[in-house]
């Protein structure tokens, strides 16, 4: 999960580190977050004449690690329910920096992040996998949208057949956007209103589609030049606000029995009492219940329920440890939880996953991602083979 995805003090404290430590000829290591958040809506399908390879079916891990079940990797593996693989052969190199988004777009893999290169080719921070070669987004203008070594992608969904990618940038392939960005598969274009483009401060923390629009969620206080207050709507020509918005930044979004709901650093939404996650309703935003107590930083569905994850130790007044579920009148644990903060959550073979800083997921040795069953939580690859080495930031199931 993010340095940057959190309050908007603690964000700036994050950045000054960040800037101190990072070189721009290597992507710096960022721990981002990003998560799997099965309800962002339909994805473009490949076409007929499409006869180019695809990414393979399995579930997709990004993060700042170098080994995914004993095996060197680029910080990005594959799981295909049994084992971890590489992208590729082991010449062929992934992302030079971490990878904190996933996504897919006609097909192919989206990896975004706060890397250079992947594959060896020149990437700027957003790169396409195919099965079986890495590329760039490039444009008549421009690649990519790192243009500072501050720069970075932090969340990916798709809307109205376009891949829109959000994060701290002001340009994507040369063009003038301001932190997010669509994607044609040919060109890049700003998201423009009447009033402005994109967003007012560099923290687009996630993306999803609700109700025929695009939902921007993040720490900024305007979109499209109109107050927004860390959430907005965006319908393909302009820009709307979803009430009065949050006091603190909104970090992921899902969407749950048809409802949009949002989870962060706030505890106010739309002026009503909501601890860290709250739904809308239409014409307003409502509580979940007690809420969380502290941020929430991922959302996915599961089942019946909707699956958080975050920083929090506590949900609805009751211990759950990083990760809890709401069905809708109450929550509830997932059993013992996990040790440490859970930054990205999918489903997978009819298993939620969980990744993260942790070791251990119910006392289970995991290494920073982990299964959970319905009943209790295993490790993806056994003994040695368990996880990966470091931190697991965006989850994707293709």
């Amino acid at each position: 999960m993010s340095v940057f995805g959190r309050s908007t003090p603690g964000r700036g404290l994050a950045v000054l580190a960040l800037a101190a430590i990072c070189l721009w000829s290597v992507a710096p290591h960022r721990p981002g977050f990003a998560a799997e958040r099965s309800a962002h809506g339909p994805e473009r399908v490949a076409g007929p004449d499409d006869a180019r390879m695809a990414a393979a079916p399995g579930l997709y891990a990004g993060g700042t690690f170098t080994r995914a079940g004993g095996t060197a990797v680029d910080r990005l593996a594959a799981w295909n329910g049994t084992a971890w693989s590489r992208l590729g052969a082991a010449s062929s190199a992934g992302p030079d920096g971490s990878v904190t988004a996933l996504a897919v777009y006609d097909g192919d893999l989206i990896a975004g992040g706060s890397f250079l290169t992947a594959g060896g080719i020149r990437v700027n921070g957003i790169a396409r996998w195919d099965g079986t070669a890495w590329s760039p987004l490039t444009g008549s203008s421009g690649t990519g949208v790192m243009t500072t070594a501050l720069d970075y992608v932090d969340a990916l969904t798709v809307f109205d057949g376009d891949l829109i990618v959000g994060g701290q940038f002001l340009r994507a392939g040369g063009v003038t956007v301001n932190h997010v960005a669509r994607w044609d598969g040919t060109e890049w274009w700003p998201l423009t209103g009447p009033n402005g483009t994109g967003v007012d401060v560099p923290s687009v923390w996630d993306l999803a589609v609700h109700d025929g629009a695009l939902i921007v969620g993040g720490g900024f206080g305007q979109a499209g030049g109109t107050a927004a207050n860390g959430i907005a709507r965006w319908t393909g020509g302009a820009w709307t606000t979803l009430g009065t918005g949050f006091n603190g930044d909104v970090l992921a979004l899902a969407v749950f029995d048809g409802a949009l709901v949002a989870t962060g650093g706030f505890t106010q939404a739309g002026g009503v009492a909501a601890n860290y996650v709250a739904e809308w309703t239409g014409s307003g935003w409502a509580a979940l219940g007690a809420g969380l107590n502290a941020e929430g930083r991922a959302l996915t569905v599961f089942g019946a329920a909707l699956v958080v994850g975050g920083t929090f130790t506590g949900a609805g007044g009751s211990a759950a440890n990083y990760v809890a579920r709401w069905d809708g009148t109450g929550w509830s644990a997932l059993g013992g939880g996990t040790e440490d903060i859970v930054l990205a959550v999918a489903v997978h073979s009819g298993r939620l996953v969980a990744g993260g800083f942790f070791l251990r997921a119910g006392g289970v040795v995991a290494n920073h991602v982990a299964g959970w069953d319905g009943t209790g939580w295993s490790a993806l690859g056994g003994g040695a083979a368990a996880g990966t080495d470091a931190g697991v930031y965006a989850l994707r199931t293709v």
